[in-house]
């Protein structure tokens, strides 16, 4: 390499944050480098694609041809093996080319209120690209460049239920270099679009470069604008770096929503701004709370990966009744799980609205917000004066308290009842719902039940169906006297893939937001809360963005099988969905 050449090189200007490398020379085989590593025990196995399935070699030892097998199953197959599926994909060619990952030149065109935000997710991309650290000397006649152009049209940065998530991609090789351009009408969008692109590049052992797919069109956009993973944080607490790294995951995967389960009946983990008192007695020690800090950067994390938060303290039952003024509870005594607030004492609104208040300050989504209402023991309001004033009709009396406290959320949020305010399913929602308030804003966050009624009556609803979509059934009971799990048995991605629960009510779709992923966590702690996540939570994914009318199982099984490692690449904790032999054969399995 000359010296101007390499003075050239040096003045590539890299996202401003990834400076040119130059290191040794490494021998070349079928055209390419291979990493020299003098600790290597046995030759690297070599992989051909032979009617689109991937075979490998059988002398490990003849270099002459043959490709990893992550490159073998990014060109073999139809299409690349992204996941969640686009809507739509075109590839003209099955080829990719090599490149440093220093050599991705990046020019957005955009208004200027969001270039700042698209150059930090373009970043995000960039160490997505994970592979080797080895620094390696460029060839005379190796100067692949990717050009890749970001053009947003909105400099409007509001995450609403709203928001258009489309993108486009188009990827060609010219003769001078790989020409990417993306394009989405605002900055989520364009970071799906980064998203899809970081998906298309892969490290390649043999050449010791990163390879990306080209000559491809992707034109896609999600299902559904509610595309959720709840995470209950009061069985069991999670440190925020936790919590990021599952939203780091829902982000690989196209998810939208975080829907945070705050407090239950054991614990109030959140310290919030003006009523600190709840996680003083209700958080489990000093190392197990949250600070508005630290809910209010979690906020901030997640938008910038395209993810709503949700934060949801359930009431009237469900409720921590340590962290709770003993006058404001009813049936805490012997049976916490049965604790229950009292309608009797005018103060138990007030303390629910400063709650609600506070939720919104530390940016609780305005659009959607979830009151709780879950499993409510009604005959804890037996011989209350509220039930009295109600001719004894306890669910009479239930109608009216979810009324107030759907009053004082809108209180909370200066006089503005929510778009969506949600609630869980219930016998109650089955017979009562009627008699609420608010029509036309009230969810039902289905989860077991009937869910016919539902939708013919006219109400919008989010799909979290137990036994398909929640993450934490199959590991036996937890309390001492019980025989069985509460939600058993264990659900496999098949299952969280293959649910459809809106295939026969297509005149209702304009009721369904999408749906959510449920991970309570009675048997769930730090040490597992990935491997319940992922690849279930993937599995949906697929399902609320792209809905695959059919299930191609040979496709999908190879597809989730490669995000799945994707994903362990980037570090994640993943669950193993067959025997490790499976992703070489997976026709054999």
């Amino acid at each position: 390499m000359t010296k101007s050449r390499f003075e050239r090189m040096r003045e590539l200007c890299i996202f401003g944050f990834f400076p040119l490398v130059v290191c040794v020379l490494v021998v070349t085989i079928c055209g390419e480098a291979q990493p020299n590593d003098n600790l290597t025990k046995f030759p690297t196995h070599r992989w051909t694609c032979t009617e689109n399935k991937c075979v490998k070699l059988t002398d490990p030892t003849n270099s002459s041809c043959g490709t990893t097998l992550d490159t073998c199953n990014m060109l073999c197959g139809e299409n690349p093996p992204l996941w969640p599926q686009p809507k739509y994909i075109e590839l003209k060619k099955k080829n990719s080319s090599t490149f440093l990952k220093q050599h991705i030149l990046l020019k957005i065109h955009s208004p200027e209120a969001v270039k700042s935000e698209l150059e930090e997710a373009s970043n995000r991309f960039l160490l997505t690209l994970v592979g080797d650290t080895r620094e390696y000397q460029l060839y005379e006649d190796e100067d692949q460049i990717i050009k890749l152009n970001i053009h947003v049209k909105e400099a409007d940065l509001k995450l609403a239920t709203t928001t258009n998530e489309s993108y486009s991609l188009y990827s060609q090789k010219l003769p001078d270099f790989i020409l990417v351009n993306m394009f989405a009408e605002n900055y989520y969008g364009a970071r799906h679009g980064l998203e899809t692109l970081s998906q298309l590049i892969w490290y390649d052992t043999i050449s010791g470069r990163f390879r990306i797919v080209h000559d491809v069109k992707i034109v896609d956009q999600p299902s559904f604008t509610h595309r959720g993973l709840m995470l209950d944080v009061s069985r069991h607490y999670f440190p925020i770096e936790l919590l990021k790294k599952a939203l780091d995951g829902m982000a690989a995967s196209k998810l939208n929503v975080f829907h945070l389960h705050i407090s239950d009946s054991t614990s109030f983990p959140l310290v919030l701004p003006n009523n600190k008192e709840l996680a003083f007695d209700g958080a489990y020690d000093e190392d197990s709370k949250y600070t508005s800090a630290d809910i209010e950067d979690l906020v901030e994390y997640a938008r910038k990966r395209g993810i709503r938060t949700i934060m949801e303290v359930d009431a009237p039952s469900h409720i921590t009744s340590e962290a709770w003024d003993k006058s404001q509870v009813l049936c805490d005594n012997p049976d916490l799980f049965r604790s229950t607030l009292n309608p009797d004492n005018p103060e138990t609104l007030n303390t629910l609205q400063g709650i609600y208040s506070d939720l919104f300050a530390l940016g609780a989504d305005r659009e959607t917000f979830h009151i709780g209402d879950d499993e409510v023991v009604v005959d804890c309001w037996k011989g209350t004066n509220s039930a009295k004033g109600a001719d004894m009709n306890i669910y009479a009396v239930w109608a009216k308290f979810t009324n107030d406290m759907m009053n004082r959320v809108k209180l909370a949020n200066n006089g503005t009842i929510p778009k969506n305010i949600v609630l869980w399913s219930s016998p109650l929602t089955d017979r009562y719902l009627k008699y609420l308030s608010y029509q036309n804003d009230l969810v039902v966050q289905y989860w077991f039940g009937e869910f016919k009624p539902i939708l013919e009556n006219g109400y919008k609803i989010i799909f979290s169906t137990v036994g398909r979509w929640y993450l934490d059934c199959g590991f036996g009971p937890w309390k001492k006297n019980d025989q069985n799990g509460a939600c058993d048995p264990y659900t496999d991605w098949k299952k969280f893939y293959q649910y459809r629960p809106w295939k026969d009510y297509s005149n209702r779709i304009n009721q369904v937001l999408g749906g959510e992923v449920c991970l309570w966590t009675e048997q769930v702690s730090t040490d597992d809360m990935e491997t319940r996540l992922w690849p279930r939570a993937a599995a949906f994914a697929e399902r609320v963005w792209s809905d695959p009318l059919i299930f191609h199982q040979n496709d999908a099984f190879s597809r989730i099988d490669f995000h799945s490692r994707r994903l362990k690449n980037r570090g994640f904790r993943v669950a193993a969905i067959w025997p490790q032999i499976c992703s070489l054969y997976p026709d054999k399995c």
